[in-house]
């Protein structure tokens, strides 16, 4: 797949910005790019995948329906990173496991092309109305969609050591036990299976999340410990090193293993407020006759960690984690 073959998909209302920033870590592949700077698009959706039970989760399937595209940094990881890295030239049927599949667009239309020689690709969420959506608008002979949590091993049992490769796109950043999950993939692959992520590592709106809910005039609504809704990447500040030697422990090769730093811009405050709040996981502590107040303090918040750009509009900020590795003889 040629560079100049990808057409990215757009966004209303959001401004897709380009940064330059420094590679903070590239390993084995490709070896001209080390030391320089690389190019990468923004990404807002930082959750879009459903899988793991342990974290609050506060999404609509009706609404990722409608928001469910792949954005520029995406689209290049799967369309150019994963094919300069080999996948989709085995001659080999692929069994494929997309974990965290979502209403399923980035499976049907994204993934599934990559491998021209799949024979199933199993797509799992743990969120039912999702699997639901999934199944009705974006169905093929060769997906299967299912209800699954991967944090409950019992749950994938069956595909033990048979799957060629493996992926999931903004989920992992979910898991309590990050190493029991990596594990489970290990588990899950052929020998010389590879797996592929991105997961968020940092956003300053999970610093906002936190002080938002020391607020005295919110911490009454809340039940809940707020710290549980927060990716311990970010509580502990983790880089990619912190999970190259973690794969490397359970016995992976990597291949690729990148930090990067993603900007979007969105054109006015009250498109961020409507993102912020449609995923927030405080939105449901929030009575109806205090939603519009709580909305403005959710958006004052996370703006004092993420800013704004030049001309006022806002700005989300997320750094993300890309790894490829391969499962050793």
């Amino acid at each position: 797949m040629s560079r100049s073959s990808i057409t990215l998909p757009k966004v209303p209302g959001v401004e897709q910005m380009r940064i330059r920033i420094p590679i903070i870590e590239e390993l084995h592949h490709p070896p001209p790019l080390v030391s320089k700077p690389v190019i990468c698009w923004a990404i807002i959706i930082e959750n879009s995948c459903l899988v793991f039970s342990k974290m609050p989760l506060h999404y609509d399937a009706d609404i990722y329906s409608q928001i469910d595209k792949p954005w520029d940094s995406i689209a290049r990881f799967l369309y150019i990173t994963l094919p300069e890295l080999g996948w989709g030239i085995s001659d080999q049927e692929e069994v494929v496991m997309d974990v965290g599949c979502g209403p399923g667009r980035l499976t049907s239309k994204y993934i599934l092309p990559i491998f021209p020689k799949v024979k199933k690709v199993i797509a799992l969420d743990a969120v039912s109305s999702m699997i639901d959506v999934a199944k009705s608008l974006n169905p093929h002979p060769k997906i299967e969609y299912a209800v699954s949590n991967f944090e409950d091993r019992s749950s994938t049992e069956c595909w033990k050591g048979k799957l060629t490769k493996f992926i999931s796109i903004h989920c992992f950043n979910r898991l309590k036990d990050q190493k029991g999950a990596f594990q489970n993939v290990y588990d899950l692959l052929q020998h010389n299976g590879e797996a592929a992520f991105v997961f968020l590592l940092h956003n300053g709106y999970y610093d906002a999340l936190q002080e938002l809910a020391m607020d005295l005039k919110w911490s009454s609504y809340f039940t809940l410990n707020v710290e549980d809704c927060v990716p311990e990447s970010h509580i502990k500040r983790y880089t990619s090193l912190h999970y190259k030697k973690m794969l490397e422990d359970i016995g992976f090769e990597i291949r690729h293993c990148q930090q990067v730093q993603n900007v979007t811009t969105f054109l006015s405050d009250e498109l961020y407020t409507d993102f912020l709040y449609s995923v927030s996981e405080l939105t449901p502590y929030i009575p109806d006759d205090a939603k519009k107040d709580f909305k403005k303090d959710l958006l004052r918040y996370t703006l004092k960690k993420n800013g704004r750009n030049g001309d006022g509009t806002p700005v989300d900020r997320t750094t993300t984690l890309e790894l490829v590795v391969r499962k050793r003889q």
